[in-house]
């Protein structure tokens, strides 16, 4: 076990002992003894590229009361293949696994830290969503204790709740997204971007200057992009294969190759707020209630990026949905993260973000589509072209878009 100034950094699953992990819950869970561990082995539920995800027990004692704690340990794996980015260089990895380091354990505690306190959103007249959700308040991503990375090895470390043995999961089979679990997913996107509008109103500076960490595309290295670029070719072949009587929208989408890297790379006009950016199916996590989603976990925040909120939301509609819910409820989603968005910036922001209207996202969301196009062929590899892709994509060419 490689050890820092302050708490080591386990470089294996039999790194994870009870003094270990003693030091790791002391913060959050002071006077907590740890008296067994008892470790699970690798639960990676999605893909799990970059890291191997260690589940364990934590079994003590504190305030006198015996306690079990259900816990992951989300180590780097340098050598896990990557089966779709092959020229994800060892660089760029340690790179987005110190990212996700510094997002959990410099950025959610400032961005918590400016949200309005649960008592005041219950007080507010007339919030239809606060009865729905009245306890766990900006919980959309799960609870870490302890990140850090190894400046010797470069292996960095999560500690965080096991949202598996809490009830959540991951879709399986990579289904799409009904209503209720778009609606759940797109509160949950709101309230991220508007704390991190809140922070950056607060601290007067925009974030990528407050995090230098924050991902820009302009930090992969070219081969990466040209792979991107290869990538893109390859899925509009594939789309064409799969729809070869789709000539004229086949032809739009390949006129799009020479945007790519520009739509990429450069800087997007409006304003910002933090997005998760890989907001997908293999990145959610839903807690069901006699087959009802109740709750839900954003998860993977190695590329946060700075962005137009519409980014994300382009994302999520492009590659989780089906074209009913696109096509038939996309108004009353947007309409509801919107709700969200203006309940967690506040009533008494007065710059930014208070003043988007939802005619202003709506106009947005078509126009950024765009970028949600690019996100689902680049995933076509994973998720295959269907009819439900084609039917959103007729659509989207229809605003003129493509």
């Amino acid at each position: 076990m490689a050890a820092t100034s302050e708490i080591a950094i386990p470089q294996c699953a039999e790194d994870i002992a009870p003094c270990w992990v003693q030091q790791v819950l002391q913060k959050d869970l002071p006077g907590v003894t740890i008296t067994d561990v008892q470790v699970k082995g690798s639960i990676n539920q999605g893909e799990g590229f970059t890291s191997d995800i260690v589940a364990f027990d934590a079994v003590g004692i504190r305030n006198g009361a015996s306690q079990r704690y259900s816990l992951i340990a989300k180590l780097s794996d340098f050598e896990r293949p990557l089966t779709i980015l092959k020229h994800w260089s060892k660089d760029f990895q340690i790179k987005v696994d110190m990212t996700e380091v510094k997002f959990y354990s410099k950025a959610v505690p400032e961005l918590l830290s400016v949200a309005i306190p649960n008592t005041e959103l219950k007080s507010k007249a007339g919030n239809e969503d606060n009865a729905n959700h009245p306890v766990e308040s900006f919980k959309f991503l799960p609870k870490c204790y302890f990140a850090a990375t190894d400046p010797s090895s470069m292996v960095s470390v999560r500690v965080m709740e096991n949202l598996k043995a809490q009830g959540f999961s991951i879709k399986a089979n990579r289904q799409s997204l009904n209503h209720d679990e778009m609606m759940l997913t797109a509160g949950a996107l709101a309230q991220l971007h508007g704390l991190s509008h809140r922070l950056e109103l607060r601290e007067g500076i925009p974030l990528p200057e407050k995090y230098d960490w924050i991902i820009s595309l302009s930090d992969a290295p070219d081969v990466m992009m040209e792979s991107v670029t290869y990538q893109y070719q390859t899925a509009v072949k594939a789309f064409a294969a799969a729809f070869p009587d789709q000539a004229d929208l086949v032809a739009r989408l390949e006129k799009l190759e020479m945007k790519v890297l520009e739509l990429l790379l450069n800087e997007a006009p409006g304003l910002k707020v933090l997005n998760h950016s890989e907001c997908w199916i293999n990145n959610i996590m839903f807690k069901y209630t006699e087959g009802v989603p109740t709750d839900v976990k954003l998860v993977d925040w190695q590329s946060p990026r700075y962005l137009p909120p519409t980014h994300d939301l382009t994302l999520l509609f492009l590659c989780n949905t089906s074209w009913d819910v696109f096509h038939n409820h996309r108004d009353a989603i947007l309409a509801h993260y919107h709700h969200k968005l203006m309940e967690t910036l506040g009533p008494n922001e007065s710059s930014g973000l208070q003043s988007y209207t939802l005619d202003q996202l709506k106009a947005d969301f078509k126009v950024d589509c765009v970028h949600g196009v690019l996100a689902r062929l680049f995933r076509l590899m994973v998720l295959p072209a269907d009819p439900d892709l084609l039917q959103i994509l007729q659509e989207i060419q229809e605003w003129g878009v493509i």
